[in-house]
């Protein structure tokens, strides 16, 4: 969850999509995943079950044929799981539309391979009937087995089948026989059940993702403000903390507290807080609204602005527009000194690395909004870190 705009409960399929978490795209990067664990074994599944029709066959073939035709199953077979793990290794760091260059990549790597098991009967078709149901077989078995791995989608299992069992069901209805026709229309009946079998287990995985995913996104909502809570935005700063360990970027924090928000309450009464409250997280979703931009509500009146990519001066900018925004928006406030609504502002930027903190750089941040509030409020006061590193005032006024 890195946006900014999180949506509120109740949280709708539409909301996801609006806050940028994509059913479908989610549902390709697990689906990927599912692949990546499952590679392995794949691989090693085709060059046995390859090796295994050499063995049948070897009597009946002429055997160079079939050293050839193993040697490109098993390089291939090898490709696509070395073209597997390069796509992993890059997942979790990936936009969406290198994951779905990557997908359509990988849905080609699998075509190779069932383009090789296609080929085999039109390269080692046998002669008798015996060593051709058993080549059928096996061809079935490959489909089943991709069935399993690719389930959850569907038209990467169309994909993978085709080329297996229209090769197949082609040499069975042309050696003509009446046994042959009968496995031809088996194993035109048996991939049309695996078809029906595949986009069943697929919708039943997106509607329980789906639901998952609206689950957690409603566990971090923020009810009221409809910004994450508490909760999202530790794991938000956890994650881009990690992120930006990776790119070696900076990061901006700005920690905000509704100035006397207590005697407003006390003056106004609870729903009227309430709706101030959803202003002030209309204000900041409105200003911090990039994608990659995170606000929350962190307590009763305190909120956050997680702003990943973002140095000193953009994160001063940043601070220095929800004052004036907030002040050009006069929400009354009679038990203020100035009149109307304002906020006091800790601010903190950083360019994590693998020994530093995440922790202490909230730490450093909460420090700098409560030497905001103890220097008069209404106030943007930079974290100690920053001041100690550089020449710049610890403090920037931002009366309206």
């Amino acid at each position: 969850m890195t946006d900014a705009n999180i949506k509120g409960g109740p949280v709708t399929e539409v909301d996801m999509e609006e806050s940028g978490i994509d059913v479908q795209h989610q549902m390709l990067v697990e689906s990927l995943m599912f692949l990546y664990r499952s590679m392995p074994s794949s691989a090693l599944g085709h060059v046995f079950a390859g090796v295994f029709v050499v063995y049948a066959l070897w009597e009946v073939m002429a055997p160079n044929t079939l050293i050839i035709w193993l040697a490109v199953l098993a390089v291939v077979a090898s490709f696509r799981l070395m073209a597997t793990l390069w796509v992993e290794k890059r997942l979790h760091d990936a936009s969406v539309e290198q994951i779905e260059q990557w997908a359509f990549f990988l849905l080609f790597c699998a075509l190779l391979q069932t383009v090789t098991w296609g080929a085999s009967v039109f390269l080692i078709w046998p002669e008798d009937f015996a060593h051709r149901a058993f080549l059928v077989v096996v061809l079935a078995g490959i489909i089943a087995a991709g069935g399993l791995i690719l389930a959850l989608h569907r038209r990467s299992f169309a994909i993978y089948c085709l080329p297996i069992a229209i090769p197949a069901v082609i040499q069975l209805l042309i050696s003509g026989t009446r046994l042959e026709l009968i496995l031809a229309v088996l194993l035109v009946f048996y991939s049309g059940i695996m078809f029906v079998s595949v986009n069943r287990l697929t919708n039943v995985f997106q509607e329980g993702l789906r639901i998952r995913l609206l689950i957690q996104t409603e566990s971090r909502t923020d009810a009221l403000t409809t910004l994450a809570n508490r909760r999202g935005f530790d794991e938000s700063l956890h994650d881009l903390w990690q992120q930006a360990i990776r790119t070696n970027q900076s990061m901006g924090l700005l920690i905000i507290d509704v100035d006397h928000f207590k005697l407003y309450n006390d003056y106004y009464g609870h729903p009227k807080g309430d709706i101030a409250l959803k202003k002030v997280g209309e204000l900041l979703s409105h200003i911090a609204s990039r994608s990659t931009d995170l606000c929350a509500r962190i307590g009763g009146e305190e909120f956050a602005v997680l702003m990943p990519a973002t140095d000193l001066e953009g994160s001063r900018q940043v601070a220095e527009t929800i004052q004036t925004e907030l002040g050009k928006a006069r929400i009354p406030h009679r038990e203020s000194d100035r009149g109307f609504l304002t906020v006091s502002i800790g601010l903190n930027v950083t360019t994590p690395d693998r020994q530093s903190s995440a922790d202490l750089f909230m730490m450093e941040t909460d420090q700098a909004l409560y030497e905001a509030k103890e220097s008069g409020r209404n106030k943007i006061s930079l974290a100690r870190s920053i001041t100690n590193s550089s020449s710049r005032p610890s403090e920037a006024s931002g009366e309206t």
